[in-house]
C-alpha cells in the first residue's frame, strides 16, 4: 500500500513538472488593435505576426501559432469583438497574456494596455522606411504577399515589426521571463531593425 502511495505521489510530481516545463517554454501574445477600421487592421496584423512567427522556426503540424526565439507562442487576438475576420489560429492562448502587444493611436492604445495586466506590454516600435517596397524578391512586402495573397498593410507590417523584435528578444533568455530582461531587449529594437536579417 505504502509503494502505490509512493508511485503515485511520484508519478503526480512527474506530470506537473512536464505540465510545467512546457509551460515554460511557450507564451501567450495578446494581440490588441485599437482605433478605426479595427475588424481589418486585426486581422492584418495578425497576418504580419504569423508570418514572423513561421520564418524562423516553424514547421509542419504545429499545434502553436508558431515560434518565436525558438519558443512556441500562442496569439490572442483582441478585443475580441473585432476578431472575426481572424484566420489561421491554432493555438490554445493561457490568460493573463504573458506579452501585450498595443498597436492603435494614443491615447486609446494608452488606456487599453490597463495597469492591472502584470505582463510586458509592447508597441511595434519603429518600421523599416522601405517596408512595403516590393523590388526584392525576399522582402517582406513580397513574402507577404506570396503568403495572403495580396500586399501588406501597415498593420500588417506593425504586427510583423511586434514579432520579429519578439523574436530577438526572447532568444537569449529561451523564454519570456525574466520580463525586467526581456523588457531590456526589446527596447534596443525599439527604434528600428533590420527585417532580412535571420530570415530562413
Amino acid at each position: 500500500m505504502r509503494q502505490d502511495i509512493i508511485r503515485g505521489t511520484l508519478a503526480a510530481l512527474a506530470l506537473t513538472v512536464t505540465a510545467n516545463m512546457a509551460a515554460a517554454h511557450e507564451f501567450t501574445a495578446a494581440l490588441l488593435v485599437t482605433g478605426e477600421n479595427r475588424e481589418a487592421r486585426l486581422a492584418e496584423a495578425v497576418n504580419g505576426f504569423l508570418l514572423a512567427a513561421d520564418e524562423r522556426d516553424g514547421h509542419p503540424a504545429e499545434t502553436s501559432d508558431g515560434h518565436l526565439g525558438g519558443v512556441d507562442v500562442q496569439l490572442l487576438p483582441l478585443p475580441a469583438e473585432a476578431a472575426g475576420q481572424v484566420a489561421g489560429l491554432v493555438g490554445t492562448p493561457r490568460t493573463p497574456t504573458d506579452v501585450l502587444v498595443v498597436i492603435g493611436p494614443e491615447p486609446d492604445a494608452s488606456a487599453a494596455a490597463s495597469p492591472a495586466f502584470a505582463g510586458v506590454v509592447l508597441r511595434p516600435g519603429v518600421l523599416p522606411d522601405r517596408w512595403a517596397a516590393e523590388n526584392d524578391a525576399s522582402s517582406f512586402a513580397v513574402r507577404y504577399q506570396s503568403t495572403y495573397g495580396t500586399a501588406p498593410t501597415e498593420a500588417a507590417a506593425l504586427g510583423y515589426n511586434a514579432a520579429r523584435r519578439l523574436d530577438i528578444a526572447i532568444r537569449p533568455l529561451d523564454g519570456v521571463a525574466p520580463a525586467a530582461a526581456l523588457e531590456a531587449a526589446l527596447a534596443e529594437t525599439a527604434s528600428g531593425m533590420d527585417w532580412q536579417a535571420d530570415v530562413r
